[in-house]
């Protein structure tokens, strides 16, 4: 093992964190330059031959890593899933730290150790890159928001070309109804989606009929104070909301000026509405499954979902059992098989690897819950959907 490598890292730097991703993995990691070819180290990838689609794979495995912000998975010609962070000095790629595994053993462990949590395998490179300073956290973290800020605004935008071209007014009616739904849940993330589609029909529509959109943006600025006092906000803080917002917009004189205030308005109504709301069990609920939602291919546990709502474990569960009629698993399996089933009709991701991303680390166990909820298998399920 050499001192001091040409990508940025020492030997000994080098030799520390691999051992302690070793101890939690059970995984070896390598040193690539920035041509994808293996440097120094050990796991797999050092005793691959190479060739120039390998140091393809891996150069891509680190041009994911900083695009994402994350480390991601990637497949490498010999179906190895490789996963790397990029080493950097400033702004410059030197190279990258990569791992990597077969299918089999992120499904089954390696050698007796854990069954690999792809989303922790992940952060955890990448917060012991970020621990020895051989990597831009910041840029990282940077990437990281850019991407779920451009995940919003393409969105908004491909929805907008995608459906009928509607006048301001008539979008506005057709948005209203959801908006309010999103206000009354206090969904933040749903609700500025929605502004996202009336502000880009602004975008294309208002020309030079500013004081129409403004007229449009007041009735609906009432129409969110109203819903928010219904939703358990305080009246006469919307009042407030409701009078500034008149001297405001009055003053406003272009297009990203009035997108601006309305942003601000949503932000202070959906605030005040959380610092008054009584949030009855219903409600709880609706979030707690919300939150499953959006984590349940993570290996999360009822105590998380509990802790996350701040209910105690016990009360959620009768909570649950009471609303829904089913248990945490239950539901959990049922979300999860959701997914599988949208990635199975949609990708032609090998079924081990959706598995995987799902939630689910033993493939027959996958397939038992599949056929379930599902009655039928995976493979049969996908060439039904083809």
């Amino acid at each position: 093992m050499i001192d001091v490598g040409p990508c940025g890292i020492e030997g000994k730097t080098f030799r520390r964190i691999a051992r302690a991703y070793a101890r939690r993995w059970n995984l070896g990691l390598c040193v690539v330059d920035a041509e994808g070819r293996v440097v120094f180290g050990g796991g797999q990838c050092e005793q691959c031959p190479g060739d120039d689609a390998c140091d393809e794979a891996r150069v891509f495995a680190i041009t994911e890593g900083l695009r994402w912000g994350e480390p991601s998975i990637v497949q490498c010609p010999d179906r190895r899933m490789l996963w790397a962070v990029p080493l950097m000095y400033n702004a410059r790629v030197l190279g990258g730290l990569l791992a990597s595994a077969t299918e089999e053993q992120v499904l089954e462990g390696v050698d007796g150790g854990p069954v690999l949590d792809i989303p922790r395998m992940c952060a955890d490179l990448r917060a012991l890159a970020e621990e020895e300073n051989l990597t831009n956290a910041a840029a990282l973290a940077a990437h990281r928001r850019s991407y779920h800020d451009e995940q919003q605004r393409a969105h908004a935008i491909h929805a907008f070309k995608s459906g009928v071209h509607y006048s301001i007014r008539e979008l506005y009616m057709r948005e209203e109804p959801a908006l309010m739904a999103a206000i009354r849940s206090e969904d933040r993330r749903a609700a500025r989606e929605i502004l996202n589609r009336l502000l880009m029909t602004v975008h294309y529509h208002a020309g030079d009929r500013l004081d129409l959109v403004k007229s449009i943006f007041l009735e609906l600025v009432v129409t969110m104070s109203r819903t928010a006092v219904e939703a358990g906000g305080n009246p006469e803080e919307f009042l407030g909301i409701n009078y500034r917002g008149m001297v405001e917009v009055a003053e406003i004189g272009s297009e990203e000026e009035l997108a601006a205030w309305l942003r601000a308005m949503l932000e202070g109504i959906m605030a005040a509405i959380e610092r008054h709301r009584h949030k009855d069990p219903g409600f709880l609920l609706f979030e707690a499954l919300e939150f499953m939602q959006e984590h349940c291919c993570e290996n999360i546990s009822r105590d998380d979902v509990a802790r996350a709502v701040h209910l105690s474990p016990s009360h959620f569960s009768t909570l649950l059992r009471r609303e829904s009629g089913g248990s945490f698993t239950e539901l959990l399996n049922r979300m999860r098989i959701d997914r599988a089933a949208e990635m199975l009709a949609r990708t032609d991701k090998p079924i081990a690897a959706i598995a995987l991303e799902c939630g689910f680390h033993d493939q027959s166990y996958f397939t038992k819950v599949f056929k379930r909820y599902r009655h039928t298998t995976p493979l049969r399920y996908r060439r039904e959907s083809a």
